[in-house]
């Protein structure tokens, strides 16, 4: 009889005893106004703070297009390119060539401008403050504020990491396919084995900031709730789904599709 099958049909209290790591994996996001933390088979927040954390991302997103229109229109004002008729598709770019290199422009603009927001928004803040714990509770078994100001803002387990590897294929590469497979089939063996490289810059420039007081005890405070939860109950187990559930990506991904489309249809009106 297989481990996950006996995982599945035997309760939590009929399992051997083996004893308990010194610490649970944990990951984590940043939300407006706190940290959420989870095991996989526990986790900290109420699922409209992660409803609520997906929509401020889309906010971002939104305001990262509003000012890459901004950029682009001053940029045509002192070079007298159309570039704003191009980003609203009202007229055409001369060839494809040309097209790619505005393409693969307005698509980094965008990334630097969500980027620059991220960086200047509270929630850089409560992102160093969740890597920090984590940190703590990694290096020292505890969530104590002593320990997670001595811990890097950066964390190598970072979702920056993974999206470090994914954005130039999908900024970039993806374009040049266009013009050349051997371009985009390189770019994306170029940024998927840089990924942590960049993603280690990527926090440490843009997506984490050190966290004032306020936001390193909310830190704290998931990273003392969770530890109590899975001291509780070490040995609990949950469905795949669940886990997927407590980590909040389902909650997290609903938000922002919400908030894309609240961001489309005003834009829709708008254009």
């Amino acid at each position: 009889m297989s481990s996950d099958f006996a995982d599945s049909i035997y309760p939590d209290w009929m399992m051997p005893a083996a004893p308990p790591p010194p610490a649970p994996r944990i990951g984590g996001t940043a939300m407006p106004g706190g940290v959420h933390l989870s095991t996989g088979t526990l986790r900290t927040s109420a699922d409209w703070q992660l409803v609520v954390t997906g929509l401020s991302m889309a906010g971002l997103g939104a305001l990262a297009m509003v000012l890459t229109y901004v950029a682009t229109w001053a940029i045509g004002q002192i070079t007298g390119w159309p570039l704003v008729l191009y980003l609203l598709q009202i007229v055409r770019v001369g060839n494809v060539q040309e097209g790619v290199i505005f393409e693969i422009g307005v698509n980094l603009l965008i990334l630097l401008s969500f980027l620059t927001l991220m960086k200047i928004s509270p929630l850089s803040g409560y992102h160093a403050a969740e890597h920090k714990v984590i940190g703590a509770i990694e290096r020292f078994g505890v969530a104590s504020e002593e320990g997670a100001r001595l811990m890097p803002r950066a964390h190598q387990r970072c979702g920056s990491n993974l999206l470090a590897g994914v954005l130039p294929m999908m900024l970039i590469g993806v374009p040049l396919l266009s013009i050349s497979t051997m371009l985009g089939v390189g770019d994306l063996i170029i940024g998927w084995g840089t990924r942590s490289i960049t993603g280690y810059y990527i926090q440490m420039i843009f997506a984490t900031k050190e966290p004032s007081d306020r936001q390193l005890k909310a830190g704290l405070a998931a990273g003392e709730k969770i530890l109590r939860l899975w001291r509780e109950n070490p040995y609990r187990r949950v469905s795949p789904l669940r886990n997927l559930w407590n980590r909040g990506f389902v909650q997290m991904s609903f938000g922002m599709i919400v908030g894309m489309h609240i961001a489309e249809t005003i834009y829709g009106h708008m254009h």
